[in-house]
């Protein structure tokens, strides 16, 4: 007679707050995935320096396994645009994952990518 073994079926906590953000300063709506993104969207637009920004605005491919070359992609939270004409690209990220190997691969391809650019520099927020 076989027995039959009861799997748990895990739920996903759902810690996150997540939401859509209508800004004047953003092309189209900012679907965020963290209060933290919520919170910076509120602070950019209520800066009077920022002109525009966007949410995600694109890929940077990286090296996410050097023994196989596997690369995957990385995309950037914001990129904001100043009244100087000055741009910021922004990662969103707790101090507590920064040690993580592959949060320190893409923050080295961000770093990588404003350094071939003109104007724009990149920051963790």
């Amino acid at each position: 007679m076989a027995t039959k073994i009861k799997h748990k079926r895990r739920r996903k906590k759902k810690h996150y707050k997540t939401g859509v953000h209508h800004s004047p300063k953003c092309s189209s709506p900012i679907k965020y995935r963290s209060g933290w993104e919520l919170a910076i969207c509120i602070y950019i637009d209520e800066d009077p320096n920022v002109i525009e920004y966007s949410y995600e605005p694109f890929k940077i491919p990286y090296i996410k396994n050097v023994r196989c070359a596997k690369i995957s992609n990385y995309i950037p939270d914001f990129l904001i645009t100043y009244k100087d004409g000055h741009k910021i690209l922004v990662e969103v990220k707790r101090q507590d994952k920064l040690n993580d190997l592959i949060v320190k691969k893409k923050i080295e391809a961000g770093k990588l990518w404003v350094a071939q650019q003109q104007n724009i520099t990149y920051q963790l927020w």
